[in-house]
């Protein structure tokens, strides 16, 4: 039996393949046209722009997050502290203390900016004993640089907290008839000295530490003037705004937590600057405020007989 001979079109067809010109010829594939393709773009842009504020959101809440760990962590390591030496806070201003805090941080090439070793050292930083990693003492949100490179920390201690060296100058004007503050003009003339004097407002609302703004820091502890008239309330260190507008605290009892700042216009909101503003000298924070929430919310936090 004869094999019957295909056609040049049935053969095509089989080959998925165009009979054109007397031959079979792969068909042209289309590809896009200049206009389709302007399309496709516009759609991803507006799919990215879209996107970026929710994946810069969450970049936010993730260093968040991490910076809420970094002051519990210190925060444990305190109240372990406390649990080692007869109930005393860990030292804060004067000596050794709870970290290096001499000389100052700075936007120098002074070596402490990057000093990590020294907060992992016992000899020279008391906290080493109980945090193991350097990292815990910077706040992911601060990326501003010196020139150096990274510096070593974002966290300050409440300044009222574990200074048994002498008297701490965070205020000598008690607003009347409000409560008498631990190292106030009008207090006991010293600081918080044991875990156990935490009786008002309580650890839950004692903040231990915070995240200061990078130009304001400079030793490890935070002061400000607790008590001071409504009139007259003034940052003499300021509280930073890391995390959109809102600041990390932890507190005695072991909690952490986000505070989101009201006044941020100039007055508790400040940029970074680069600039380095030791205590009296011209500090852009040092302008008076009438009525300060912000003020008052840290003043509710702090710890009065």
């Amino acid at each position: 039996m004869r094999t019957p001979i295909i056609g040049f079109s049935s053969h095509c067809r089989l080959s998925r393949r165009v009979f054109v010109g007397g031959s079979c010829q792969r068909p042209r594939s289309r590809g896009f046209t200049l206009i389709e393709l302007l399309v496709v773009i516009a759609i991803i842009a507006i799919l990215a722009a879209l996107l970026l504020p929710a994946l810069n959101s969450a970049k936010k809440r993730g260093q968040a997050i991490v910076c809420l760990s970094n002051t519990k962590q210190l925060t444990l390591g305190c109240i372990i502290y406390a649990g080692d030496n007869d109930d005393h806070i860990i030292h804060n201003g004067g000596g050794l203390e709870w970290v290096l805090g001499s000389p100052y941080l700075d936007w120098s090439t002074t070596p402490i900016n990057t000093n990590w070793a020294a907060l992992m050292d016992p000899s020279q930083s008391l906290m080493a004993n109980y945090i193991k990693s350097p990292g815990v003492y910077k706040c992911p949100g601060d990326i501003v640089d010196g020139p150096l490179g990274p510096r070593v920390r974002s966290v300050s201690m409440n300044g009222v907290l574990g200074n048994s060296s002498g008297p701490t100058v965070l205020g000598d004007n008690p607003n009347p008839p409000g409560p008498t503050y631990y190292g106030t003009g009008g207090g006991v003339g010293k600081g918080v000295i044991k875990m156990s004097q935490l009786l008002h407002p309580g650890p839950a609302d004692t903040f231990m530490y915070l995240d200061e703004q990078a130009d304001s820091i400079n030793d490890g502890v935070f002061m400000f003037n607790v008590g001071a008239p409504l009139a007259s309330e003034v940052w003499r260190d300021l509280p930073a705004s890391y995390h959109n507008g809102s600041g990390s605290f932890s507190f005695a009892d072991g909690h952490s937590e986000i505070h989101k700042w009201l006044q941020r216009n100039g007055e508790t909101d400040y940029p970074v600057l680069k600039k380095s503003y030791p205590t009296g000298t011209g500090e852009p924070w040092t302008v008076t405020m009438r009525s300060s929430s912000d003020y008052e919310w840290m003043q509710s936090k702090m710890p009065y007989q």
